[in-house]
């Protein structure tokens, strides 16, 4: 009875965020800013932390929230379906003012989108955003610089962000950039008491990701924005 409960334990422990993994492979759970999920990776850490610095200067000063990922596809559904369905389900953008954006880059089909919400129609308009992207991005990319044609296209979106829209009145706490996964520190921790006493404190136990990058806000995509090739 004991060696079950404990094999039933480690395996908790050992599947429980493998089953989460599957349940999120098509459409990513992305957290601020900058989200580099290809493999290998196109963009070094610093990068990464170069890339997020802008977006969150352009969220602290206007709680606008852009979301920079890159993956190697977003097939079978293609591009234009998965930039609105990882916009949706991520919530980018406040709550209320949708004012979010997200710059997705596909690696192996060599193309970008940029989706726009609801509260950035009139700021980010397709037009503009077709032009960051065709004029700064896809040049850089093209010829294999992802962290330039990326950082580029983030610094003229947020530049446009900040000289054209209104955030709205009063005080703003500043975003979370890490938040604690309570639910994963109560599993683990409960996991932990139950096969510790089992064998009297000779365990070993992966924890889960207890401390993690905040997540977005709650927005709304309109459908607006723009995708090119590379």
């Amino acid at each position: 009875m004991w060696r079950e409960l404990v094999r039933f334990g480690l395996a908790l422990a050992v599947l429980a965020p493998g089953v989460g993994l599957a349940a999120g492979t098509a459409i990513p759970t992305i957290y601020l800013y900058v989200n580099d999920l290809t493999s290998p990776g196109v963009l070094l850490r610093s990068e990464v932390s170069d890339i997020g610095d802008v977006c969150y200067q352009v969220d602290v000063a206007t709680t606008a929230e852009i979301a920079v990922l890159l993956v190697n596809t977003t097939a079978p559904e293609g591009i234009d379906w998965f930039a609105a369905e990882t916009f949706a389900r991520n919530g980018i953008g406040k709550a209320g003012q949708d004012n979010g954006v997200l710059i997705v880059v596909s690696t192996d089909e060599r193309l970008w989108r940029v989706e726009v919400g609801y509260g950035l129609e009139g700021v980010l308009t397709d037009s503009f955003v077709g032009r960051v992207g065709q004029d700064n991005m896809s040049p850089a990319i093209s010829a294999g610089d992802f962290y330039t044609g990326v950082y580029n296209g983030t610094v003229l979106i947020g530049q446009q962000i900040l000289d054209l829209y209104a955030p709205p009145p009063g005080n703003h706490p500043p975003p979370d950039l890490i938040v604690i996964d309570w639910k994963s520190v109560a599993i683990g921790v409960g996991i932990l008491l139950l096969i510790g006493v089992i064998t009297k404190g000779k365990v070993f136990l992966w924890f889960g990701r207890i401390f993690m990058r905040g997540g977005f806000g709650g927005g709304r995509s309109g459908g607006g924005g723009a995708r090119g090739g590379f």
